[in-house]
Formats: C-alpha cells, structure tokens, sequence
C-alpha cells in the first residue's frame, strides 16, 4: 500500500514514507487511496467558501500519483530526466471544477517542493516540470509560480473555487497574482475593511479601485 500510506501519513502527520525508487501501484493501492481520498475531500470540502465542486477520483488519483512521484525524484537525485518525463505526465481528463479542487486536494503540497528542487538544482527536470504543471493548475500554487490566463480564467468561472482562490492570494500576500487588473478588485472586495490588519501594503502596490 505505497500510495496509501503515503497520503496517509501526509495528511495526518505531515510525515511521508515512500519506495526509493518508482513502481507501479497495485489496484488495490489505488482502491484504497481512492477511499482515503474522498473522506478527505469530505472533511475539506466543507472549508471551502459555498458550494464545492463534485469530487474527480481519477483527477484526485492523478495528482496523488504524481505528488508521491514528485517527492521521490526530489529524494533521489540521480534518476535522471526520462525518468522525470515517464513519471510526471500530465493530467489527461478535462480540466472541470471538480477536477481542478480534487487535484488540488494533494497538489497543493507542490509548491514548497518546487522551492527545494530550486534550491537543488534550479535547472534541471523536475524544476521544468513543476512550472509547467504550476502553469495548468493555478489554484494550487498560489504564492508560488503564476498560472496561464486559461487555467486562471477557469478557477474565476467558478463561485467557490473564485473565493478561495482570492482568499488564498491575500494569505499568501502573493503580489504577482493580486497586482492584475482583473485581480486587484476582488481581492479588494474580499479584503474590505480588513485590509490594514490582512494586508497592509496591498494599497501601495495595486492601482486605485
């Protein structure tokens, strides 16, 4: 139960253990990281600002997928790039709300390990790898790397996903994100007459609303 423990000791301890090299999950692995992960989806859900998209197990088993690959080719530097490219493949389902929350379920662990494999090596693979995926999953990596206008215009599209993706703008004070033009006024809505307490500088870097 590779998988499953390691989502296991991840969303309950912060601690992982994992195989040192890749391999492939047994069904029942999957089976039952798929369980695991829809109890979590339940749990998280209801933090979620209205009405949370439907729960994606294949998007939701992707991400996990590809989080504990990640942390391995973290881990185990000499794997070198074919290895990057076979394990890391990009998410092959549409890209709907329910995927975009249910991928975010694991992937938003991926930004703290973009900074180690910076910090690693800022050139190789699995850097090259992370920004993209950063690029096509938006809500995951804010305060992080920057998304495209489409995977971003998708996250406003939705009511919930919106206010949680500003909410996650203003915890993170991410500047990049909350200096554009079609930004700047909802964090600004969502901030109202917190923002020198939640944000004091937000005025000083963002243009008159």
């Amino acid at each position: 139960m590779l998988l499953t423990g390691f989502l296991h000791h991840l969303l309950t301890t912060g601690n992982v253990t994992l195989a040192a090299r890749p391999a492939p999950f047994e069904p029942a692995d999957l089976h039952a990281a798929e369980t695991l992960l829809r109890d979590y989806y339940a749990d998280d859900r209801r933090e979620l600002p209205g009405v949370a998209p439907d729960f994606d197990a294949v998007a939701a088993a992707w991400a996990a997928a590809y989080l504990y690959h990640t942390v391995q080719l973290a881990l185990v530097r000499e794997l070198d790039e074919n290895v990057v490219e076979a394990q890391l493949r990009d998410f092959a389902g549409q890209i709907t709300p329910a995927a975009i929350y249910s991928v975010d379920l694991t992937l938003r662990y991926l930004p703290d390990l973009l900074r180690l494999a910076k910090g690693l090596a800022p050139g190789d693979a699995l850097v090259a790898c992370l920004r993209t995926t950063a690029g096509q999953w938006p809500f995951s990596f804010v305060g992080a790397e920057g998304g495209t206008a489409e995977a971003e215009a998708r996250i406003l599209a939705h009511p919930a996903l919106r206010q949680e993706y500003i909410d996650r703008i203003i915890r993170t004070q991410d500047r990049a994100r909350a200096d554009q033009p079609h930004i700047a006024p909802l964090v600004h809505a969502a901030l109202g007459h917190y923002a020198t307490t939640l944000w004091p500088d937000f005025a000083a870097f963002t243009l008159p609303v």
